[in-house]
């Protein structure tokens, strides 16, 4: 961007001696002038009447190295604000993950994509991430976040770093090489798993998910899957991989997962499947089945909206009564059917009862009753 393209946005004052002030507090040395900038002739005109530092409009000129008189010459993006710093974007818990089987609207929108199904871990869900320490601007650490805070429990902190050290310090290596990266993981006590259903030999961090904070999204299974096969680090098994065109046999596929997940295994069983996707416009998508949701012996099911009771023509007469009460009717029906139809409808709210069509005729009537 040149100077010339847009000099009032450029240099705007308030933009430039913020800038200027801070260069004067920090610059011991002369800038690094990139290529591909240019400096504005207007610049000279705002330094000299709005710096009234001599020290600072010395270091300026020493800095760039340029004679004002000339125009065009390159100058570091440090004045220009083309160079912005990334926001670090704050910490949001890991998406309630909805359940298949009771989700109808969620199994119509699984159709024609590919999902992945992978094992569900019977542990406590953590996210570990790096950010800037509160009050410093170059100092980072570690966070540990549970499910819904973000700070962890002590007890949580203790178990990921200390119990799970071995794991924990490959994930942090990862999130060094990776900045961007919130790893999810499934913290696993040794043992007996958090509802029972399963033991685990020793304490262990299984990756779930890893968010990317540039692309603002989560990372494709495969993705997860190499980093963390590269850098050894446990991750949750991936079971299948399957497309549907109809909801019966998403159903039933979903039926054969929780029949392989009560099969009873060395280890015991499994507690679920988790499965994740993306559909067409790029957002991620997760559904998980489990053993400890209740299937009924008989389900009937109907389709479509409720079908609710007409309100009876003694509610219908008794909100126009309050409308003539409230507001008054002047016998006129554009001025009197808006109001009793808001009526009717609030009365048919409140009573669960479902509006009849033809309410002109008892406005009508009304009046007629009115008039003897």
């Amino acid at each position: 961007m040149t100077g010339a393209d847009n000099p009032d946005e450029i240099w705007k004052p308030s933009k430039v001696f913020k800038r200027l002030e801070r260069l004067g507090k920090k610059m011991r040395k002369p800038l690094k002038i990139p290529e591909g900038f240019e400096w504005d002739p207007k610049a000279k005109e705002l330094i000299d009447t709005r710096c009234n530092n001599p020290k600072l409009r010395k270091l300026v000129k020493e800095s760039v190295k340029v004679d004002f008189d000339k125009p065009a010459i390159c100058i570091s993006p440090f004045f220009t604000g083309t160079k912005k710093r990334q926001k670090e974007l704050p910490w949001e818990h890991y998406p309630h993950i909805p359940i298949l089987t009771t989700n109808a609207r969620l199994r119509r929108s699984l159709l024609g994509l590919r999902l992945q199904w992978t094992i569900k871990e019977d542990g406590e869900n953590v996210t570990i991430w790096k950010r800037k320490k509160p009050h410093t601007r170059k100092q980072f650490e570690f966070v540990i976040s549970s499910h819904n805070q973000e700070i962890a429990a002590k007890d949580i902190q203790a178990r990921v770093r200390k119990d799970c050290v071995e794991d924990y310090e490959k994930i942090v290596a990862l999130i060094e090489a990776n900045p961007t990266f919130r790893v999810i993981v499934e913290e696993c006590a040794k043992g007996a798993s958090v509802t029972g259903i399963r033991r685990y030999e020793k304490p262990i961090l299984f990756v779930v998910d890893i968010y990317d904070t540039t692309l603002k999204n989560f990372l494709p299974y495969t993705q997860v899957y190499q980093y963390c096969y590269h850098s050894k680090i446990p991750v949750v098994q991936l079971y299948a991989s399957t497309r549907h065109r109809t909801i019966k046999d998403l159903i039933k596929f979903s039926n054969h997962v929780l029949e392989y997940c009560n099969t009873e295994k060395d280890y015991g069983k499994d507690e679920g499947m988790v499965l994740k996707t993306f559909d067409k416009e790029g957002e991620y998508i997760q559904a998980k089945v489990k053993l400890d949701i209740p299937k009924p012996i008989v389900e009937r099911i109907r389709e479509g909206p409720p079908k609710l009771p007409q309100i009876p023509e003694s509610e219908i007469m008794g909100a126009i009564s309050h409308v003539e009460a409230d507001f008054g009717l002047d016998g006129t029906p554009k001025h009197d059917m808006p109001l009793i139809a808001k009526a009717v409808s609030e009365e048919c709210r409140k009573h669960l009862y479902s509006s009849r069509g033809n309410l002109f005729t008892f406005y009508e009537d009304y009046m007629e009753r009115r008039k003897k």
